[in-house]
């Protein structure tokens, strides 16, 4: 492999490898990191451990190379899935590997082991709410392969350098970044909602339906406000394993007339345009991209006091801050924004600011982009 590819005119290589691309957070983040890096610098690629998904065939229609591998790789065995991913690297021949998520972390850094590659990246995107000994040891073993390890926010930076002794040298914080609307192509609320069949005050959240989320505690905190918010409407955006038990949960309630479940979507900035107050109530997180996005699109947000999210809200002026798994909480703190709101409009509007100046995904891709750069200059010289 030519460390001085990008000095003869060419574009340096870089893979993006991950799980799989079904639509969500790290496989949003993944997108953007392909489609946004400047080509004339860059020729991206993406590759998959299992099946491609929908945003890897959205990748693939925009002409992005998308390698699947097709591998259930919780039950393949280790040796044939580093096999399998080795052979992709020979094939793909990446001047940068970048990793994502456990998994790909694991395989993607044993396969290049005696490749040659010039850099080698891995990205960790939660905090380590579940501390796993062999994992914490593959991660410490692996550092030795690794030019950086990127970390989403300062708690995740001290879980990676307390649990896997991750060198700190080698850390380094990419604060996610998202696409802020353009204010003249929002859309109208009144016309999403005709479409939705929704009205009232409308309460959303967007996310895997997964433990971790939280749904199960904005759905127990529905009925006291339901009681004194005249046509309460709440839609909850995404998939996961959670679902059968969320509707179950909604029907014990009481709550079925006033929640809508939405599915997987990819416009969220025509849903974020029909709420009046988001709602992310996660019992772990990294960086919460669908946060940051509905804080751009200038929603009042509710978040739990977890990692990367205290990191982003500062409660009373940006957004409003509950103890996570607290439903009492969570039920008041809607009510008062929902009979006040002046205070939605103003918390809005600084959520806004605070995405466009500290939260952009140009910023984000730029910042990357000078990793990348610094990894293959260290390279070059040595």
């Amino acid at each position: 492999m030519n460390c001085g590819r990008a000095e003869e005119g060419r574009p340096w290589r870089v893979l993006q490898l991950i799980s799989s691309l079904p639509v969500g957070g790290a496989e949003d983040l993944v997108a953007a990191m392909v489609t946004g890096l400047d080509p004339r610098r860059f020729e991206m690629q993406a590759a998959t451990l299992g099946p491609a998904g929908e945003v890897g065939r959205e990748l693939t229609q925009a002409g992005y190379p998308v390698h699947s591998l097709n591998l259930d790789f919780k039950r393949t065995p280790l040796v044939r899935i580093v096999a399998r991913v080795r052979q992709l690297l020979r094939e793909a021949r990446p001047d940068i590997l970048h990793t994502h998520l456990y998994h790909p972390n694991l395989y993607g850094r044993l396969a290049s082991v005696g490749l040659r590659l010039p850099g080698r990246v891995a990205s960790v995107h939660n905090t380590y709410t579940r501390v796993k000994l062999h994992r914490c040891l593959w991660n410490f073993f692996l550092s030795g392969l690794t030019d950086k390890v990127l970390v989403s926010s300062p708690q995740v930076w001290q879980d990676v350098r307390t649990w896997d002794r991750v060198p700190a040298r080698k850390l380094e914080i990419l604060h996610y970044g998202v696409r802020l609307p353009d204010p003249a192509e929002v859309p109208d609320p009144g016309k999403i909602r005709a479409e939705l069949g929704i009205s009232g005050f409308v309460v959303g959240m967007v996310g895997r339906l997964e433990e971790q989320k939280g749904q199960r505690y904005l759905l127990a905190a529905l009925p006291d406000p339901g009681r004194e918010i005249p046509e309460l409407t709440v839609l909850l955006v995404g998939e996961g394993r959670e679902g059968v038990a969320l509707k179950r949960q909604a029907q014990e309630l009481g709550i079925n007339s006033r929640l809508h479940f939405l599915g997987t979507r990819r416009d969220l900035p025509r849903i974020f345009a029909a709420l009046d107050l988001f709602v992310h109530p996660s019992l772990w997180e990294g960086l919460p991209l669908t946060l940051l996005m509905a804080m751009g699109a200038g929603l009042p947000v509710v978040g739990t006091r977890v990692s990367g999210i205290t990191e982003v809200i500062e409660d009373g002026e940006n957004g409003r801050l509950v103890p996570p798994g607290d439903s009492r909480a969570l039920a008041q703190t809607v009510l008062d924004l929902y009979h006040h709101p002046v205070l939605r409009r103003r918390l809005g509007d600084a959520a806004r600011h605070t995405v466009m100046e500290r939260y952009s995904q140009e910023a984000m891709l730029r910042r990357l982009e000078q990793i990348y750069l610094q990894i293959l200059a260290g390279k070059k010289s040595l």
